[in-house]
């Protein structure tokens, strides 16, 4: 009896999530992301060096830090973290997203989902995610 009561709320759940006219294809973007440059962060660091960065990661991975002065903008809140985006991108400056780690896609993800609704290219992938952007910053700092 239990087990029907922790069960029977999956199902509309699942078709609410699945149906919902405002739900992102994921999957979709997710393919889409071959098309996505991706970059190390040095080459983010030189070829762009007025990026506006966009942390795509959910909000319990952000508690362990961020680019400096990055956008929030992940699949958990988009519409809040798009108007984030609104507010402080000038539409010239090339828009960095990253996420975890090398094994995230959700970055790629967002960065399609940017081409398509901001009708801009000159968005790119941080290779390694916020990993990678760790990395090199205690690189830099070992004397």
């Amino acid at each position: 009896m239990v087990l029907i009561f922790l069960v029977l709320p999956i199902v509309p759940a699942g078709l609410t999530g699945w149906l919902h006219p405002r739900a992102p294809d994921w999957r979709s973007l997710v393919e889409k992301s071959a098309a996505v440059t991706r970059v190390s962060v040095e080459a983010a660091r030189r070829d762009y060096p007025d990026a506006l960065w966009i942390d795509a990661r959910p909000a319990k991975a952000r508690a362990a830090g961020g680019v400096p002065g990055a956008v929030v903008l992940s699949e958990d809140d988009w519409e809040a973290g798009f108007a984030s985006l609104a507010e402080q991108w000038d539409g010239r400056r090339t828009l960095v997203v990253y996420c975890g780690g090398e094994s995230c896609d959700t970055s790629a993800a967002v960065a399609v989902r940017l081409r398509r609704e901001l009708d801009f290219e000159r968005i790119v992938v941080l290779e390694g995610g916020w990993d990678a952007w760790r990395a090199a910053r205690a690189a830099e700092a070992k004397p």
